[in-house]
């Protein structure tokens, strides 16, 4: 039985692949730090963390931050990257519908769509596990695909674009049956090698998101468009939750 995608994406292929969509991350977590005002040296934890692009200047910024993926080839980057700028994280290899530290953080990040992975009953114990992780009051931010943008009929993507490594072509497609989407990389590299990876969530509404984070022991404290605080409407790129216990 083939492996699960989950367990087969995070390797050397992310950064070419899936690179690219990534904005700069010392902006959004300037951003995300906005959103959630935390207290000097709070702890946080960054669920699907990857190569540690949000965990590290979390750190940096006097944060104490855990990391959090199940990938060891990413963790392997993230502690490289630690280490060359002195940054201070906790790394955790862990499948987060099993990670659970009871009452240990501040915060939790999930952050460019790491949530939505598994069936609905498993995404909706990673919920379960992170309110169980919060402290009282402790928030959770969700920055996900909109899935009202999907549902529209507006779901259906494919171009092609320069990258440094070559041309990245990209599709993808949204199932409203199933509500899931499914993004297909493909990198076609300046040396004449093709590499190509995929993906596929579950991309949850507003109001499913607010019934199971109400199911899970938190309520639903504001819905963005972006990072950025925008306003959260139907023709949103992004639908950022932020949830507390």
């Amino acid at each position: 039985m083939p492996r699960p995608w989950y367990e087969t994406i995070f390797d050397e292929r992310y950064p070419d692949l899936f690179g690219p969509l990534e904005r700069d991350p010392e902006e959004e977590v300037s951003r995300v730090v906005e959103l959630l005002p935390l207290p000097p040296g709070a702890s946080l934890v960054d669920l699907g963390c990857g190569r540690g692009r949000h965990a590290i200047p979390l750190s940096l910024r006097g944060y104490r931050v855990t990391g959090v993926d199940l990938s060891e080839k990413m963790l392997g980057l993230a502690r490289e990257r630690a280490n060359r700028v002195g940054a201070s994280v906790t790394w955790v290899r862990e499948d987060m519908r099993t990670f659970v530290r009871p009452g240990a953080f501040d915060a939790c990040l999930s952050l460019f769509t790491s949530f939505g992975y598994f069936c609905d009953e498993e995404n909706q114990r990673v919920l379960v596990n992170v309110a169980r992780s919060l402290k009282e009051s402790g928030a959770l931010l969700l920055d996900l695909r909109n899935a009202q943008k999907g549902l529209s009929g507006d779901e259906d993507m494919e171009k092609t674009i320069p990258v440094p490594a070559g041309m990245l072509s990209m599709r993808v497609r949204f199932d409203r049956t199933t509500r899931r989407a499914r993004a297909e990389h493909t990198l076609l590299r300046s040396d004449g090698i093709s590499i190509s990876s995929a993906f596929d969530v579950r991309i949850y509404t507003e109001e499913e998101l607010t019934n199971m984070l109400r199911g899970a022991g938190m309520r639903v404290v504001a819905v963005h468009g972006s990072l950025d605080g925008a306003p959260f409407t139907s023709g949103a790129e992004r639908m950022v939750v932020i949830a507390r216990r």
